[in-house]
């Protein structure tokens, strides 16, 4: 993670685009433009505020290639696991 992202040790907030933040681990950087799935959805990672992964829809054309998710029904928690697609 890079230095004034307000990560720690691969800890992530997620701010969507509704208000709704999230923890995740990721145990690489994340760079502007990159591809992510959440909430069974891809994402585009917009920018960094406030120590915030700030996440953007992501366009039609990213989404066409990976198809729709379907969330299984989780046994426990959800995963706090958060899956790279793309990098751009």
């Amino acid at each position: 993670m890079t230095a004034g992202d307000g990560s720690s040790d691969g800890l992530l907030r997620l701010r969507f685009p509704d208000g709704d933040v999230e923890i995740r681990w990721n145990t690489g950087e994340l760079p502007v433009g990159v591809l992510v799935r959440s909430r069974g959805a891809l994402w585009r990672v917009g920018r960094y505020e406030g120590g915030a992964v700030v996440l953007e829809p992501a366009s039609p054309e990213n989404q066409a290639p990976h198809g729709p998710v379907v969330k299984p029904t989780p046994i426990g928690d959800d995963s706090i696991l958060l899956e790279t697609i793309l990098e751009v």
